[in-house]
């Protein structure tokens, strides 16, 4: 299994492997750009030449790049339609320089037009971007799941599958797993029960060759919360055993897992000295590291 962490990219898009390498990832994800912002500088030959170089260097394998938080592709108002889809190009424009796989995004939020309205919303968005771009088919668009707060799309699996279903080209998409999200949407996967259902309900819906991804997060808020707030492995209320489950079952420790975790690069390093161990069927005791208050 490759495990990482959503690591800095400050000083330069290039020294975010190397902060990869430096906590022990095998793989990782950035952002490319000030999430926060509409407007990014597009990435230069020099920087994309750089970040190849020290990707291959530091022998990182799955890059996956989450994003702004800023995106709603479910919205109705058509001046937010135009800035996501702009932005969204703009993202895969620059995985695409990058020669980054996998880009993760939320699906959107209705915003009070309705779950139909909003998944037709989600689709024509992405459907736009894809027809605009056929030749950036080496970016993978990957729909994360929610924790289903407000009028937020993509909280269970029949909703991503809906909007796949939409889609007019579904062999362009996948599914990144957030365990926070999925937890805080409904899904008992931190019982042994919760967790077979979880898979066979995967399975069911939207296959399990869809999954490229898991965001690794435990969670501050209880089960079936509709809130998003992560917390450190084993240390929330999804507690050590789902993350057990996650790293052994065939069915997920092969996928790669990006932890976004508030431990910070030092905990990063600590929680995946965990997890490593663990799936080396050992029993080891949880990290003892503090919440650096990072927030993804």
């Amino acid at each position: 299994m490759q495990l990482g962490a959503h690591v800095s990219a400050a000083g330069g898009i290039e020294n975010a492997p190397d902060r990869g390498k430096a906590i022990g990832a095998d793989c990782i994800q950035v952002f490319t750009r000030n999430q926060r912002q509409w407007k990014a500088k597009p990435v230069t030959n020099a920087e994309a030449k750089a970040f190849r170089e020290h990707r291959s260097a530091d022998g990182i394998g799955a890059v996956m790049s989450h994003a702004s938080y800023l995106l709603n592709p479910g919205t109705p108002d058509p001046d937010k339609r135009a800035k996501t889809v702009g932005a969204l190009e703009a993202e895969m424009e620059r995985c695409h320089q990058l020669g980054i796989e996998y880009l993760n995004f939320h699906p959107g939020a209705h915003t009070g037009a309705g779950e139909e309205a909003g998944l037709d919303n989600i689709a024509g968005v992405l459907d736009e971007v894809c027809a605009n771009h056929p030749d950036k088919r080496d970016v993978t668009l990957v729909l994360e799941n929610v924790a289903g707060q407000g009028s937020t799309l993509g909280k269970s699996f029949a909703e991503l599958r809906a909007i796949l279903e939409r889609v007019f080209e579904p062999d362009r998409f996948a599914v990144c797993i957030d365990t926070a999200h999925a937890f805080a949407a409904g899904y008992a996967l931190h019982t042994e029960e919760g967790w077979e259902a979880m898979w066979e309900e995967f399975h069911r819906e939207l296959g399990m060759d869809r999954l490229v991804a898991f965001h690794l997060n435990d969670s501050k808020v209880p089960f079936d919360s509709r809130k998003d707030r992560h917390e450190l492995i084993g240390r929330g209320y999804i507690g050590a055993d789902a993350f057990r489950r996650l790293v052994t079952d065939p069915r997920t420790r092969d996928i790669p897992g990006f932890l976004e975790t508030p431990a910070g690069e030092a905990g990063w390093a600590e929680e995946l000295r965990w997890l490593r161990a663990v799936a080396a069927g050992e029993s080891p005791a949880l990290p003892e590291i503090e919440d650096a208050g990072i927030n993804l």
